[in-house]
């Protein structure tokens, strides 16, 4: 990308966010799910690229979007008696921003799990199962999809996707 349109837009955006912030508008962090989560960490370094410190960027990451959902007090930070879905990483974000790719467990609903090979870890050892692309045949494991075609033939030989 020429660095004009990077300057343009995505670093405009970033000191952007770190402009509201500073006004005193929550800065939640929000991504897509490009390529397995990665979407969160770009959002998480853009905030910080535009000017927040690590800190501000953690917080738009955590509590600002727990906060905003009016569920501060349940969720968003690691405090006694809250709801804790958490990640432990191998390296202080603090540190280093991009540290925050460097995840060793992650944790959901109380249940703990290694980062590198999704095995359930702690109160329950249980291995994963296989991902559809590792089965033989596509998504073999779900009998429906093997009899689903999902190209509709349209009238005169069309091919349409939808309906008329």
């Amino acid at each position: 990308m020429p660095d004009e349109e990077y300057e343009n837009g995505f670093i405009a955006t970033s000191r952007a966010a770190k402009d509201l912030a500073d006004a005193g508008v929550k800065v939640n962090l929000g991504a897509h799910g490009q390529l397995q989560g990665l979407g969160a960490h770009w959002e998480l370094w853009m905030l910080q690229q535009g000017g927040m410190t690590t800190h501000e960027a953690l917080r738009a990451a955590t509590l600002n979007g727990a906060e905003y959902l009016g569920m501060g007090k349940e969720i968003g930070s690691l405090e006694a008696g809250k709801l804790a879905d958490l990640i432990v990483l191998d390296a202080n974000p603090l540190d280093n921003i991009k540290n925050s790719e460097h995840v060793k467990y992650t944790m959901v609903n109380g249940r703990l799990y290694d980062a590198a090979t999704l095995a359930e870890i702690g109160n329950y050892e249980k291995q994963p199962g296989k991902f559809w692309w590792e089965n033989s045949k596509t998504a073999s494991a779900f009998d429906w999809h093997e009899g689903t075609n999902t190209r509709i033939e349209g009238i005169a030989g069309e091919h349409c996707t939808c309906s008329h």
